[in-house]
């Protein structure tokens, strides 16, 4: 009897702690759920008009702010949530920065990746919606990220390419000028004559209604005499804008030309000889 009145009165006084404790808990739960639930909504809050006009911060940055702010709150919630649990300041911190040391040592690549995303984001070589060219890709750039660009390449094809790839190699960039020089080399026939193939060129280079005549004309070169012929080299100014298009009309522009005028394109030949 003794006994059992012993335990009674021992779950009476515990009956408080553990109240307190499911009280904590139950706060601690709450504040996990409101924590993601803020980093969420305001991680997409952020990333949703990354396409805006009307934005005070730029299309480059936002997805790297926003996963951030992200990652921030994620952290601050699990702390919050830890000394709800009643787990002591000192030992968070020192739990934090033996896990910060650990995951920097296992993680070096994806912290350089971070960190070569911030000198991207810092020197801006590219911005969004750029067109670049890279060793590993090349495309229209969707997106800098924390830890990789995006890029969507002429196919439409979304690649995934990590920042540490793009800030260590060459960026080519083609949207940060208005105009581009066409280089064309063709080859023509030894028996053509190169003066009247070099202006006939040249005026089939300016009829073009997209050429520029600055900052110089468009103008042919004899370029090389190969084994088979002679190589001219045409060059003009083009706009940037519609590049592609623009090149191609004028190497169709210059074939027809020198269909017209008879001038014959050869290509190499092989000669094959029987010995018996």
């Amino acid at each position: 009897m003794d006994s059992l009145m012993e335990r009674f009165s021992s779950l009476i006084k515990t009956g408080p702690q553990v109240a307190v404790f499911l009280q904590n808990a139950l706060a601690a739960f709450i504040i996990l759920i409101v924590g993601f639930w803020i980093a969420r909504w305001l991680r997409k809050k952020i990333r949703g008009a990354a396409f805006g006009t009307d934005d005070l911060v730029d299309n480059t940055l936002r997805p790297v702010i926003a996963s951030g702010l992200y990652y921030l709150i994620i952290a601050i919630t699990l702390y919050a949530v830890l000394r709800q649990l009643g787990v002591e300041a000192t030992g968070l911190l020192a739990v934090f920065g033996a896990a910060g040391l650990a995951i920097g040592l296992a993680l070096k690549d994806t912290l350089g990746n971070i960190a070569a995303g911030f000198m991207l984001l810092i020197l801006r070589p590219l911005n969004v919606g750029e067109y670049i060219e890279t060793p590993s890709a090349n495309g229209s750039v969707v997106e800098v990220g924390l830890f990789a660009t995006t890029i969507r390449n002429p196919e439409g094809v979304v690649i995934f390419v990590p920042n540490g790839q793009i800030w260590a190699n060459r960026i080519q960039n083609f949207a940060r000028h208005s105009e581009r020089k066409l280089i064309i080399d063709i080859g023509i026939g030894y028996d053509a004559n190169l003066q009247d193939a070099q202006s006939l060129l040249e005026n089939t280079m300016r009829d073009q209604a997209f050429v520029q005549t600055t900052p110089e004309e468009p103008h042919v070169l004899v370029n090389a005499f190969g084994e088979y012929a002679i190589t001219l080299s045409c060059r003009a100014w083009l706009p940037a804008e519609d590049w592609a298009q623009n090149s191609s009309d004028m190497r169709l522009a210059i074939k027809t030309a020198l269909d017209k005028a008879g001038i014959n394109v050869p290509y190499p030949q092989r000669i094959i000889r029987n010995v018996d």
